[in-house]
């Protein structure tokens, strides 16, 4: 059985959705109201999607995007060559 979050997310965004078409179909032209009925769906949607929250979830560990391999230290460190000595101009403000 699906969780009461995700229904009701479900039915937001089902709900929202008609209520954008009933006013665009009322007032026969996309109106500030029927934007902001569009502009909530995003909200509602991820409210379905998203079974469970984020402050109820089990894992206390951190989610690494990427791992790091120990062979690509950088070595050394690389400073930037003087502009100056280069032949740039220095800008005037």
């Amino acid at each position: 059985m699906a969780q009461p979050r995700v229904i009701l997310g479900w039915l937001a965004f089902v709900g929202l959705i008609a209520m954008s078409v009933k006013c665009l179909i009322r007032d026969g032209a996309l109106t500030l109201e029927a934007w902001t009925y569009l502009l909530m769906t995003p909200l509602a949607l991820a409210l379905a999607l998203t079974p469970d929250s984020v402050w109820s979830r089990e894992s206390d560990d951190p989610v690494e995007l990427f791992e790091e391999d120990e062979e690509s230290e950088v070595v050394g460190t690389k400073e930037a060559p003087d502009p100056i000595e280069d032949g740039f101009d220095v800008p005037v403000l």
